[in-house]
C-alpha cells in the first residue's frame, strides 16, 4: 500500500514539473549590436524552447518570421524591437541607429592596380607631400622599399596587403592587390579541351536531329570567328570547310547515325580564333526502320 501511494506521488509530482516546464516558457532571443552605424547590420536570433512561429517587428514597419538573420535599417533613429513567440509569448530590445562617424581623409595615398600577375612588375606610387616614405608590400614582411615611386614583382598567387607609411602618418596607408598565376601551358591546354568538347557536343546535336542553325552559328561566331572556311578534317583523312562539314552532318543524321567520337581544335596563335579541326567519327550506319 505505500509502495502504491509513493509511486502516485511521485507521479504527480513528475506532472506537475512536465506543467511548469512546458507552460511557464521564457523567450530566449538575442539581437546584436544594440547600437549600430547607419549601413551596418544587426543580428537576431531566437531560440525559445518549443518554438513554433516567431515575428520580429522592427519598429519601423518591416518585419521577419525567421528565427534568426540580420537587418539594416534605412533610418537613423532609436527602435523598439519586438520579438513575439507562438503569438503569446514576447520581448522587446532596443537598437539605436547613429550616422556613421566621418573619417578624416589622409593627404597621403596610393596609387596602384588592384590586381596584375604573377611575377609581372608593378608600379607602385605614393601621392602626398611626405619626403619619407617606406612600403611594405606584404611578401616578406619587411620594408622592401624607401622610394615614392617603387616597382615589384609578386613571386606567388595571392591577395596581399600593401602599407605605406611616411613622417606624416599616424597609421599606415593601405592597398589590397590581388596576384593572379601566370599563364602556363596547362591553362591553355584545359580551355582548349573545354572549347573541343563544346564544338563536339553541338556537332553531335546536328547530327541528332538538332537544330541546324543555332549548333552551328553558336560554333561559328564563339570560336571560329565567323570563318566558315576553316579546315576540318574528318578521320585523319577527308577535309573539307565547316560550313559544307556541317552540312554533311545534317544529311547523315537523317540517313544514319554517326557518332562524333573526338573534337580537336588548333588555335590561331595570332587571335583568339580556332583555325583548324581535327575530328574523329564513327562510319555512318543506316537507321533501322521502326
Amino acid at each position: 500500500m505505500i509502495i502504491v501511494i509513493a509511486v502516485l506521488i511521485a507521479g504527480v509530482l513528475i506532472a506537475w514539473l512536465l506543467r511548469i516546464r512546458f507552460s511557464d516558457r521564457e523567450i530566449r532571443a538575442f539581437v546584436s549590436p544594440s547600437e549600430v552605424e547607419l549601413g551596418s547590420a544587426i543580428h537576431f536570433s531566437d531560440s525559445t524552447y518549443r518554438a513554433q512561429r516567431v515575428l520580429w517587428e522592427f519598429g519601423n514597419g518591416d518585419v521577419s518570421m525567421e528565427k534568426s538573420g540580420s537587418y539594416v535599417f534605412p533610418q537613423v533613429g532609436r527602435y523598439q524591437i519586438r520579438l513575439t513567440v507562438d503569438d503569446k509569448l514576447e520581448a522587446r530590445f532596443i537598437v539605436n541607429v547613429r550616422e556613421p562617424i566621418k573619417q578624416e581623409e589622409s593627404p597621403i595615398r596610393i596609387i596602384a592596380p588592384t590586381t596584375a600577375i604573377q611575377n609581372e612588375l608593378i608600379t607602385f606610387t605614393a601621392e602626398g607631400p611626405s619626403q619619407e616614405w617606406r612600403w611594405e608590400f606584404g611578401e616578406s614582411g619587411d620594408v622592401d622599399s624607401r622610394e615614392k615611386s617603387p616597382t615589384y614583382s609578386y613571386q606567388y598567387p595571392g591577395v596581399y596587403e600593401v602599407l605605406l607609411t611616411s613622417e606624416d602618418t599616424e597609421y599606415p596607408i593601405i592597398h589590397n592587390i590581388e596576384i593572379l598565376p601566370e599563364y602556363t601551358e596547362s591553362d591553355s591546354t584545359d580551355v582548349l579541351s573545354l572549347i573541343a568538347i563544346d564544338i563536339r557536343e553541338r556537332l553531335q546535336d546536328i547530327v541528332d536531329g538538332g537544330s541546324f542553325n543555332s549548333n552551328y552559328n553558336y560554333i561559328l561566331e564563339k570560336y571560329l570567328c565567323n570563318k566558315s572556311d576553316v579546315l576540318v578534317l574528318i578521320n585523319g583523312t577527308k577535309q573539307n570547310d565547316f560550313y559544307s562539314y556541317c552540312h554533311g552532318l545534317k544529311f547523315i543524321g537523317s540517313q544514319s547515325s554517326t557518332t562524333i567520337i573526338e573534337v580537336v581544335v588548333e588555335p590561331d596563335k595570332k587571335s583568339d580564333c580556332i583555325k583548324k579541326l581535327l575530328i574523329r567519327q564513327s562510319s555512318p550506319q543506316k537507321k533501322e526502320n521502326s
